[in-house]
């Protein structure tokens, strides 16, 4: 088992894998295979066919953006959103979770963030230290503000 497991792990290495949609067309292609079990159409297998290919090239691409981007178009229309175009259940941390990629980060209270007037970076000072000089490491250009 362990050999197939390897030989898994280096055909799938690189490829964009399973998401809600690929879950959602897998569970059409399954309700399409029971429906023809009752039905025997040839438009109906033809169909299911479709579906199951469609399953596959997803799931063995390469592309991960136009993927992803489907599959967030896929959540709007279904009316749940994913963080950071990934849902909850690719990120194995949730919607509620203090940690992990997706999580907000927390409040900083000992600094603020400032924006350079020059270049627009955004930089981290001290609070309540009255005025300071602060150059930026960005552009250099050095200014005076009361944080």
């Amino acid at each position: 088992m362990n050999r197939f497991n390897m030989w898994m792990q280096r055909l799938l290495y690189g490829r964009y894998g399973n998401d809600s949609l690929n879950r959602f067309l897998l569970g059409v292609g399954l309700v399409m295979i029971i429906a023809g079990i009752f039905y025997h159409g040839y438009w109906l297998r033809l169909l299911t066919v479709l579906v199951l290919i469609l399953i596959y090239c997803r799931m063995f691409s390469r592309n991960f953006a136009a993927r992803a981007r489907e599959n967030q178009k896929f959540l709007e229309i279904m009316g749940r959103r994913s963080v950071c175009g990934h849902s909850s259940y690719r990120s194995g941390t949730g919607y509620g979770s203090s940690s992990g990629w997706n999580a907000r980060p927390q409040k900083d209270k000992t600094h603020k963030i400032l924006r350079c007037p020059s270049c627009g970076e955004k930089l981290r000072v001290p609070k309540g230290v009255g005025k300071i000089s602060i150059t930026c490491p960005y552009c250099s250009l050095k200014f005076i503000k009361k944080v």
